[in-house]
């Protein structure tokens, strides 16, 4: 298995690339020991090279330490990056907030894609989810738009142009680096039609969901990788 090239991998690398881009320039705003945490991305960056070098059946590397050490070191820095009396108190930029809750998500949750099967599709490269859709309202500064906000394992909130989307709908959506669109902050990507509640939560079965995006989305986050 052509570790070296699975998108998951790669993901997670573009992932970690980010998150030392925080760390290094203190986007975040608090008063952290950015020292030890820069530490620890160090750690982390090695650990994934092991990973993404080992050329091992994926089934086989997600039961190895490397996998184990990785999710540990998310945990850590997640304490030290996300501890919330520390937001409620400095409340740090939101981008780069949501931002680094989606490095982490994307580095502890390689173990979880990987499981997914010995097949390299880009789709496999992110969470996917089903969200059911508590509010909607239009965009203050777009037309065509609509902030909604949704809830699945986390809440999010999701800017989007589907003009059918409605509240209480339950839809599969793309967990992808945050975006500020026209001023406000998207979580995520709706990338399915209305499917049945009891995906809420859980990554819907593929003959659900609208790939084709992510897959291009997957692409772009990839190419960076290479310049």
């Amino acid at each position: 298995m052509n570790t070296a090239k699975d998108f998951r991998i790669l993901v997670a690398e573009d992932a970690l690339n980010k998150l030392e881009d925080i760390v290094k320039y203190h986007r975040l705003n608090l008063p952290i020991n950015w020292n030890k945490v820069y530490n620890i991305i160090r750690d982390t960056r090695s650990c994934l090279m092991k990973i993404k070098y080992s050329y091992l059946p994926l089934k086989n590397l997600s039961k190895t330490n490397e996998i184990k050490d990785l999710q540990n070191y998310s945990i850590e820095l997640a304490r030290h990056l996300l501890d919330k009396q520390l937001i409620q108190k400095f409340n740090p930029d939101p981008y780069n907030l949501a931002m680094v809750r989606y490095c982490l998500r994307i580095i502890y949750g390689l173990k979880y894609r990987l499981m997914l099967g010995e097949d390299n599709k880009p789709f496999y490269a992110v969470d996917i989810e089903g969200v059911e859709i508590v509010n909607v309202i239009r965009h203050p500064r777009a037309e065509k738009l609509y902030i909604t906000k949704a809830e699945g394992l986390f809440p999010y909130t999701i800017i989007t142009n589907i003009e059918t989307v409605r509240k209480g709908e339950t839809r599969a959506a793309a967990i992808l680096p945050p975006a500020i669109i026209r001023g406000e902050l998207s979580e995520a990507m709706y990338c399915s039609d209305p499917i049945p509640a009891k995906y809420k939560g859980k990554r819907p079965p593929e003959k659900l969901v609208n790939t084709s995006e992510i897959n291009s989305i997957v692409y772009t986050i990839v190419s960076r990788l290479h310049k």
